[in-house]
């Protein structure tokens, strides 16, 4: 991919397994509902910090009293199954090339989990910005346009990689270069870059 001089990746979905069908289960949703869960405003006031763990669960509670507060806990997190296989090296192989950093729309009971998961990749990575502590999500173009004046990164010359098509829609509205990976495939990032194991 021609004029591409910094990567800014998603996480869940791109570098770390993510199977929503997991939770949706155990809160007793059918897969078509996973997109309106995401959108939903309690979740989303979450993951930009502005309401902690215990107004998410309480709230959820609610609207799940089927379930225990521990029973969300476990529905919430049953989503995550760690880091894909390939993730690291993939890391490894394009940060010889290009500045790496991570984007993620997350919360505090995920990061629980995650944070220490990915804590051998942190060499590779120049910046790793999490929603519910820079208080801005995707797929609002100001969470990219913030992110990128952090980092002193222009759009057009950043490449952004999620597994979701609402939020490379919301990045090429800020002016950045996308690619929507197929889910947990990190290895597929090689090949959009023109960039091989064997190169290095």
């Amino acid at each position: 991919m021609k004029g591409v001089e910094y990567l800014l990746l998603d996480l869940g979905g791109v570098l770390y397994r993510v199977e929503y069908e997991r939770t949706l289960r155990k809160l007793g949703l059918g897969e078509e509902e996973l997109a309106s869960l995401l959108q939903e405003p309690v979740l989303a006031a979450y993951e930009r910090g502005e309401i902690n763990t215990e107004t998410f669960l309480r709230a959820w509670q609610a609207r799940f009293p089927h379930l225990s507060e521990e029973a969300l806990r476990e529905a919430w997190n049953a989503m995550l199954l760690g880091p894909l296989p390939q993730a690291e090296k993939v890391l490894q192989t394009l940060s010889t090339r290009y500045p790496i950093a991570l984007l993620s729309n997350t919360n505090d009971l995920h990061l629980e989990l995650v944070e220490p998961q990915i804590q051998p990749w942190k060499s590779y990575l120049v910046e790793t910005f999490f929603s519910n502590r820079i208080g801005r999500r995707k797929p609002d173009p100001e969470t990219y346009l913030d992110v990128l004046e952090r980092l002193g990164w222009p759009p057009e010359k950043t490449l952004f990689v999620d597994d979701s098509a609402v939020n490379t829609a919301g990045a090429a509205r800020a002016g950045l270069k996308t690619y929507q990976l197929p889910a947990n495939r990190p290895e597929e990032l090689l090949q959009v870059l023109a960039v091989s194991f064997s190169s290095f």
